[in-house]
């Protein structure tokens, strides 16, 4: 049971680890085009949640993401 959850950590973490780097993609790819891509619209999202706990998560769950990477 416990390599079950150990799995299952595992998974979600490489699952989050890929949905930010899909994050930082779009919105590098927004700033560039200036246009939002196929209907979404990673900026206009952050910017809207302003200084709201999604946000900071938001914020947070980057600079994890790029601290991570220089180790």
């Amino acid at each position: 049971m416990e390599k079950l959850f150990k799995q299952l950590i595992g998974l979600l973490k490489k699952a989050i680890t890929l949905a930010l780097y899909f994050l930082c993609l779009g919105i590098v790819v927004q700033l560039l085009i200036d246009d939002k891509i196929l209907g979404w619209d990673p900026v206009g999202n952050i910017q809207d949640a302003g200084g709201s706990f999604i946000g900071v998560i938001a914020l947070v769950a980057m600079y994890s993401l790029f601290i991570q990477n220089k180790k």
